[in-house]
């Protein structure tokens, strides 16, 4: 049986070659995206492995879950990104774990950091596919212009935007989630006159169409490590 950390490569060769072929097809550098690790459930081993492999970026989605594995490998490790929803009272050990904070989806939030006096890097969470189960602000160019002004007003350094595609097979509605917010991010960097160069969308079953789309991180969990129930490999 293959050790973690080779079967971890194995799928890691296969994603930089479906992120070229989708490069190529829209004419962007696929040097331009990131790969992060999406290790939420995994034991810390799965970091190791990861990173072994030349992944920088980790993701995961719960804050405690994350910070015992942060702490267990030290927060230099890698550069870390908390993904999930992220509650005011969490915010604190986020504050001190994590590298990124890449969820953020209320105001209440954005105030909370910045009263800690800390600058994180941020991208704020947009709901681009419309499904009430699915967390972020509303892809309104208006209401994100006014949160991400009073984001920059206290000195926060927001980076971009995340998006979590919708969950259908209809592969039209999955990219034009993508599009929405890569039109929505070049509408306010016009309209605010700033840079926001971070698109973190994408996942195990729609990267591809999101590096069509301009993504510059996808967040790949299943894909790199399997499926949990099926990736207990020898280490």
């Amino acid at each position: 049986m293959l050790k973690l950390v080779d079967k971890v490569r194995d799928n890691l060769e296969a994603v930089y070659s479906e992120i070229a072929d989708a490069a190529a097809e829209c004419g962007r550098d696929p040097g331009e995206i990131t790969v992060m690790a999406v290790t939420k459930t995994h034991p810390a081993e799965y970091i190791t492995a990861a990173v072994e492999c030349g992944i920088l970026h980790i993701g995961e989605n719960r804050v405690s879950e994350g910070g015992r594995k942060i702490k267990e490998l030290g927060k230099d490790y890698a550069v870390f990104h908390a993904i999930g929803v992220l509650h005011r009272k969490e915010v604190r050990q986020a504050l001190r774990d994590f590298h990124w904070l890449d969820a953020v989806d209320k105001i209440e939030i954005i105030e909370e950091i910045a009263r800690r006096k800390a600058s994180p890097q941020i991208l704020l969470e947009v709901n681009t596919s419309g499904e009430e189960a699915k967390m972020g602000f509303p892809p309104d160019v208006v209401l994100l212009e006014s949160v991400l002004g009073r984001a920059l007003e206290l000195e926060l350094p927001v980076q971009g935007f995340l998006t979590v595609g919708p969950l259908c097979k209809d592969l039209s509605g999955q990219r034009k989630a993508f599009e929405d917010l890569r039109v929505l991010r070049d509408s306010l960097e016009t309209r605010l006159s700033v840079s926001l160069p971070e698109l973190s969308m994408g996942m195990s079953d729609d990267f591809a169409l999101a590096v069509k789309e301009g993504a510059t991180t996808v967040r790949l969990g299943r894909r790199l490590f399997g499926y949990r129930e099926t990736c207990q490999v020898n280490l």
